[in-house]
């Protein structure tokens, strides 16, 4: 049968023909899918896959339809192009999806190279024959076909390809044991896709085909290719494997690590590489003791025999950061295999159940003001209410104007204290010398003098920055002045500034608690002045300090103030 080629039909050509397109067509719509190939591990391994297994059924329909004998050698050699490689892509892709790694770069060059050489074998078969020894046609059957009397090299090939179907098959079936949903519907395809063609190849190696010559595991195909078929679109086969939890933990906010039954570690997404010592290379198979900070460790209590849930305080490059250390055992409670460690970061809640328990201790001392402190100013109004009704005297009534003015400053300084806020947002640049001026203005000040010595320009909330002066001026005054002329000094330092008085000052005993809420040494004080000064300072990120001031009187000194340089005539004041 030599000479022109010319067509011919058989029973296998169009379901054999029908299963390459369909695998064809389903390796197109994975490759055009490049957002799940990019997301999915294994989704290209499963394209190739499926395009080495429409490869080979391809060249084997058109084998099947001429009846030239070197065009059916040709397409003979051209189909080990895709029967070369698909035993190994058949197991590495199986290995993906049961989430078994073979993290050994020698191992999968080894396997690698064998699909390499069948293939070098095959176009130089002519000069060895170590891959088939004849080459004949068999017309018995009322159609052509092409018989192989296969070599040794073959026979290697062939048991290459079963033992690593074998081991696919194994890994499969221990997958299918623990599997459920879709996981179980895809490892039954993926099991079915490999095992039906096996014994297809078994059959026809041990000369049981009932047509001599006919490649009955390219006819296995395109009977399990219906199956791959469904699969891929009912199940997600190739586009939803379970390795995409992989996807998820490597893209994860949370650091996840895995550790084996003694606590070395296994595997580390990304987010949980930043906790570790050493680099991730070397952290495999290192003890958790060696490669995370101590604070981790305790949480962990060294290795975990059990799941736990606890909080970690550690230092990081963003600052310190609070976390929550968790553990779940994995394998069964008798049979630990090993554990899953998850580290959330939870610096933001703890900070709001701060905020949360700050806001607390407030109410709790406005309900405490509002019960004692308004109590004790409306009693002696209504007490001299009572007196003015009997009399007439209008003395009891300037009494019960002073305890009005009392209820009233302590209603502001309670709505002040209940109206700031734990950051600021509304930072800009202010001219300390203005805002010190218009304080100083809105403070009844008596017989006092303001001496503003600096001029610069700080970052603050104006607002905020005002009350603080505000207050540190009244109290100046109110508690310092003792009835004679004072003054008040607004002076810069090294990154911040200075409010001063020449007052009776605060004695170092009691410097310790004026910043306490409801503290104060005055008979008509509120003991919210000062508070709210250490509030708005904490608001914007400063820190205060009291001291003595070098006329003897109080001393507030302000860092951690972002400010400009001050001009050259910053030595000027401004008096009033």
């Amino acid at each position: 049968m030599h000479g022109a080629p010319y067509w011919q039909t058989t029973p296998y050509t169009i379901p054999i023909g029908i299963g390459s397109l369909l695998f064809v067509v389903l390796a197109a719509s994975l490759f055009r899918r490049r957002t799940e190939r990019r997301l999915v591990p294994g989704a290209t391994l499963g394209a190739l896959l499926l395009v080495a297994s429409g490869l080979w059924m391809g060249t084997y329909a058109l084998e099947l339809s001429v009846t030239d004998f070197s065009t059916k050698v040709l397409l003979n050699q051209l189909g080990y192009v895709g029967i070369a490689p698909l035993p190994l892509l058949w197991f590495a892709y199986v290995l993906r999806h049961a989430g078994v790694k073979l993290n050994s770069r020698a191992a999968w060059v080894a396997l690698g190279s064998v699909p390499v050489a069948v293939v070098a074998l095959v176009v130089t078969n002519p000069w060895h024959g170590l891959i088939w020894t004849d080459l004949w046609v068999d017309a018995d059957h009322g159609y052509a076909v092409l018989v192989n009397e296969h070599g040794v090299a073959f026979d290697g090939f062939i048991a290459y390809a079963y033992a690593l179907i074998l081991l696919g098959c194994g890994v499969l079936g221990r997958t299918l044991l623990r599997a459920d949903g879709i996981y179980r519907e895809q490892t039954l395809a993926l099991l079915g896709g490999g095992l039906v063609p096996a014994v297809g190849g078994v059959v026809c190696v041990a000369g049981l085909s009932p047509v001599p010559g006919l490649d009955l595991p390219v006819l296995a195909f395109s009977v399990t290719s219906a199956a791959v078929a469904w699969s891929v679109f009912h199940h997600r086969l190739f586009t939803l494997v379970p390795v995409a939890w992989e996807s998820a933990v490597e893209s994860m906010h949370d650091a996840a690590l895995v550790l084996d039954g003694d606590g070395r570690v296994i595997d580390v997404n990304p987010a949980g590489e930043r906790f570790l010592s050493l680099p991730l290379s070397d952290a495999y198979g290192q003890s958790v003791a060696r490669v995370l900070p101590t604070e981790l460790v305790d949480a962990l209590g060294g290795v975990p025999t059990a799941g736990s849930e606890a909080e970690a305080t550690v230092t990081t490059e963003d600052g310190e950061r609070a976390l929550l250390v968790e553990t779940t055992p994995l394998g069964d409670e008798s049979d630990m295999s090993g554990s899953l460690v998850l580290v959330r970061d939870v610096t933001e809640r703890v900070e709001r159940e701060r905020r949360l328990e700050r806001q607390n201790e407030r109410l709790d001392e406005f309900a405490s003001v509002v019960s004692h402190d308004l109590r004790n100013p409306l009693t002696v109004a209504r007490g001299y209410l009572e007196l003015a009704a009997e009399t007439g005297d209008a003395e009891y009534f300037e009494r019960i104007e002073n305890a009005h003015d009392r209820m009233e400053t302590i209603i502001e300084d309670l709505l002040t204290l209940a109206r700031q806020g734990e950051t600021l947002t509304n930072v800009t640049p202010v001219a300390l010398r203005t805002v010190a001026q218009e304080a100083w203005d809105g403070t009844v000040v008596g017989d006092a003098t303001l001496d503003v010595r600096v001029d610069r320009t700080i970052a603050a909330d104006r607002g905020r920055l005002r009350q603080l002066l505000e207050n540190l001026f009244r109290n100046a005054v109110e508690h310092g002045s003792d009835g004679g002329s004072l003054t008040v000094v607004v002076a810069g330092v090294d990154g911040g500034f200075t409010v001063e008085d020449d007052g009776s000052g605060i004695s170092e005993a009691e410097r310790a608690d004026v910043f306490e809420r409801g503290y104060t040494t005055h008979e008509n004080g509120t003991g919210f002045g000062l508070p709210i000064v250490k509030t708005v300072a904490d608001a914007h990120g400063w820190s205060v300090e009291l001291t003595e001031s070098d006329a003897g009187g109080a001393r507030f000194e302000f860092t951690g103030v972002e400010t400009e340089p001050e001009p050259a005539n910053a030595e000027q004041s401004t008096n009033d």
